[in-house]
């Protein structure tokens, strides 16, 4: 599916693919089909963000899109910058 990330307060961080980003407060990230993708906060300040998705075609009815591809393999995975800590 594709998505629109924008911050709507705090400076962000997210994930996509195995680029890690910053997004400015104000600051959109279009993310398209079939791109992993991650929200996460290594900072002490709080981040809002607006996330709207938009799917990629139209499913059958009780078909649920395959959530290994667009995000990581366990939801509680952390990225990169967030190895070891707690």
């Amino acid at each position: 599916m594709e998505e629109f990330y924008f911050v709507v307060e705090g400076v962000g961080r997210m994930r996509i693919n195995e680029q890690t980003i910053t997004v400015q407060r104000h600051g959109g990230v279009l993310v398209g089909p079939k791109l992993l993708r991650q929200v996460f906060n290594d900072t002490e300040s709080e981040v809002m963000w607006l996330i709207i998705g938009a799917p990629e075609a139209e499913l059958e009815p009780g078909e649920e899109h395959d959530k290994k591809l667009f995000y990581p393999i366990d939801p509680k995975q952390s990225p990169k910058e967030l190895n070891g800590i707690v």
